[in-house]
């Protein structure tokens, strides 16, 4: 091979690896992630939607003949959580651009209602029995769906995780605590960065099914509910 044309395909090659670059920069710029190996902190609102904590009918013994005579109901109450919004802040580690481990802690004030009924005497009423000091502390991982995208600065992922749950009653003399755990999927939205050129920051949301045990609760079921979250995170 002659000098000439070793230059030649030397000159080539260096073409087709600036185009390659440009290439792959242009859809770093096109797809935005976060970066391997940063820290994202990210804080918003979150809103979880009601859930019953159990019924309980109040009797008496009933004034038929025999010893097995069928209770008296004198009413019948139905307690749940109230649904109710809340502060979230979250820091999560990317150990790669796709994948990312985070922690959450989230505090809300739910109401306790209970509704009466099956009262012969009174009509059915609602009491707002109780109001909530509530802590949640979860740890969990989000993954971004690779290829997939919605727009030039967006980004889809799915999340789940568990955490430890506190509650608050009785002008807060009174703690239960229990167990959460949550699947669900949502959106980045990079208003800045994404490139790892300069500091990354955006909006995210998501739309999570949430699984309680445990805490203010009248028959120990698990319970789900709906959660969502809308927070504007920085990328470090």
């Amino acid at each position: 091979m002659s000098r000439r044309r070793a230059r030649r395909l030397l000159a080539a090659a260096a073409v087709l690896c600036a185009l390659a670059s440009a290439s792959a920069f242009a859809q770093t710029g096109d797809t935005p992630s976060v970066q391997a190996h940063h820290v994202t902190v990210s804080g918003g609102l979150v809103w979880t939607s009601g859930y019953a904590i159990g019924d309980a009918n109040a009797t008496l013994r009933g004034n038929a003949v025999g010893p097995t005579a069928p209770p008296f109901t004198l009413f019948r109450a139905q307690s749940s959580v109230d649904g109710s919004a809340g502060v979230d802040a979250r820091v999560g580690f990317a150990i790669t651009r796709t994948l990312t481990v985070e922690g959450g802690l989230s505090y809300q004030q739910p109401g306790i209602t209970t509704e009466l009924s099956g009262d012969a005497e009174v009509a059915a009423a609602t009491i707002d029995a109780e109001q909530l000091s509530q802590y949640i502390v979860d740890i969990g991982v989000l993954w971004e769906v690779p290829r997939l995208k919605l727009g030039a600065r967006a980004r889809p992922f799915v999340i789940g995780g568990g955490g430890y749950l506190r509650q608050l009653y009785d002008e807060r003399t009174l703690v239960e605590t229990g167990s959460v755990y949550y699947a669900g999927a949502g959106l980045r939205y990079w208003l800045r960065g994404g490139d790892g050129l300069r500091r990354a920051f955006g909006l995210r949301g998501d739309a999570r099914a949430v699984w309680r045990r445990g805490g203010v609760e009248f028959e120990g079921d698990v319970r789900t509910m709906a959660a969502l979250r809308l927070a504007a995170f920085v990328e470090f």
